[in-house]
């Protein structure tokens, strides 16, 4: 219950404030005609509304009769009241509480103010208003230069100018400007609205120097200005290159060289094209090797006569011919490759074999020196090769007598030791009527097969067992064959 009760009196004190509603305190009635059912009834109203300075609205409720009509509203003039002390205040009705009837000013007469204008107060004792510099017209031939008589107040005013509008100009740096003006377009009037404005003078920018270099222009430290083309910019032409001449220099086998150039001395210019090395143009000696020295190949530049070698050989060693004993226990024996006049001599090395007979042989296989029989002659035509084992040599050595037959191989007439078995070619014409056996150190004697080809005798010789370096054979008759 008391929230309804607040809730009726929130909404009542809500249309009191709106303003030009009124709520009647009481019940009051007007007679209204319904626009439906035509009956004529005293209607209450429920408020006023103020409508304008001359009416309010009245809101009725609807028909009693028919209720069809609604809420209806209707004008009426404002009423009651009592009117306002001055000339601005009117009465205030009584049902709308809309003010009305404001009585307005009683103006006076216009009177000339001497400045083309004219003013005129409230008559009204109450009321000081007033209108005052009100502009002097009506005369059409008033101008600036002619005065005009005032249609209102008949005091004489100015007719204006005939005015001509310029358009501003901005002030630039060196030259004054203007902002929008008037003046007057009538001989004699020198009217205007003209107002100057001061050249600005330059804002300056500073700008540092550049130096000129030999390709590039440069400039001397200038200002510009920012708001316009102004500036103390002078252009220092490049210098063009200070060329300093340098002489030509040829390349060498191992060094560039170059043509002549110049170059600058204040910036790095050049014209310096380098001739590249030339590299070695190296021509090939051969040096052969001799029985003593080692051969090479000499390689010397045809331009700097700078030399290397290379390719070396070793030394040939001598190519001895026969050994021969020269009675002192040693041999001796001349180098048979040319240009060597080396003559080798070295101790003799013998063997001794115990023959058939009961008898001895010592010799040497190298120079063929024997105590006890004839001198063993070397035999040039006998040749030897391997089947196994190896030979360390293969300068083999056969001596023959006639009677007896030596093998052995040797270098530099120094005894080698071969191993394994080793094939024998000696001339076919050596055993023509004779058998060779072969003679053990301990006088045991076998003979040796052989094989006859190309005109040659091939014997197979055994070293494998061999503690000798030497190989002794006898020639014997086929009639004394074993």
């Amino acid at each position: 219950m008391k929230k309804w009760l607040i809730r009726c009196l929130t909404v009542l004190a809500m249309v009191c404030l709106i303003p030009g509603i009124v709520l009647k305190a009481a019940a009051e009635t007007v007679p209204v005609y319904c626009a439906f059912c035509g009956i004529r009834e005293e209607r209450e109203v429920r408020r006023y509304e103020k409508y304008d300075s001359a009416y309010h609205k009245v809101c009725v409720d609807a028909c009693q009769n028919c209720h069809k009509d609604g809420n209806v509203t209707h004008l009426q003039v404002h009423t009651g009241g009592t009117q306002g002390p001055t000339c601005t205040e009117g009465k205030i009705c009584e049902d709308c509480g809309a003010e009305y009837d404001i009585p307005g000013h009683a103006w006076g007469e216009w009177n000339p103010n001497g400045d083309g204008t004219h003013t005129r107060i409230c008559t009204n004792p109450n009321c000081d208003a007033k209108e005052e510099n009100v502009p002097c017209g009506g005369d059409p031939n008033a101008t600036c230069i002619t005065k005009g008589k005032c249609t209102t107040c008949k005091g004489q005013y100015d007719g204006g100018h005939d005015l001509v509008h310029h358009e501003a100009k901005a002030a630039t740096c060196t030259e004054i400007g203007w902002k929008a003006y008037d003046t007057c377009s009538r001989s004699g009037c020198n009217y205007t609205t003209y107002r100057e404005i001061p050249a600005l003078k330059h804002d300056f920018v500073y700008h540092q120097a550049k130096p000129a270099t030999c390709k590039e222009i440069g400039w001397d430290a200038y200002k510009t200005c920012s708001r316009c083309d102004y500036n103390t910019y002078a252009e220092v032409p490049a210098l063009n290159h200070d060329l300093v001449p340098h002489e030509a220099k040829a390349a060498t086998c191992t060094k560039p060289g170059w043509n002549a150039y110049d170059t600058c001395s204040r910036c790095d210019h050049t014209t310096y094209a380098e001739l590249p090395a030339l590299n070695h143009d190296y021509q090939a000696v051969t040096v052969d090797p001799t029985c003593e020295t080692d051969g090479y190949t000499v390689f010397t530049c045809s331009r700097c006569k700078d030399s290397y070698t290379a390719d070396p050989t070793d030394k040939l060693g001598h190519q001895f011919g026969a050994w021969s004993p020269n009675g002192t226990g040693a041999q001796s024996a001349d180098c048979l490759r040319q240009g060597c006049a080396h003559t080798g001599s070295t101790d003799c090395r013998k063997f001794t074999f115990r023959t058939a007979e009961g008898e001895t042989l010592t010799f040497c296989p190298v120079c063929g020196q024997a105590e006890n029989a004839a001198q063993l002659e070397k035999i040039e035509a006998a040749t030897a090769w391997t089947i196994s084992g190896s030979l360390s040599a293969e300068d083999v050595t056969a001596r023959t007598n006639g009677e007896y037959l030596s093998v052995a191989f040797e270098t530099a007439g120094s005894l080698t030791q071969p191993t394994g078995l080793v094939r024998l070619a000696l001339p076919a014409g050596l055993l023509e009527g004779k058998t060779l056996v072969r003679i053990a150190p301990d006088g045991t004697q076998t003979e040796m097969p052989f094989e006859a080809k190309n005109g040659k005798l091939i014997f197979t010789l055994d070293f494998a067992n061999s503690g000798l370096p030497v190989m002794l054979f006898r020639l014997l008759p086929q009639t004394a064959a074993l």
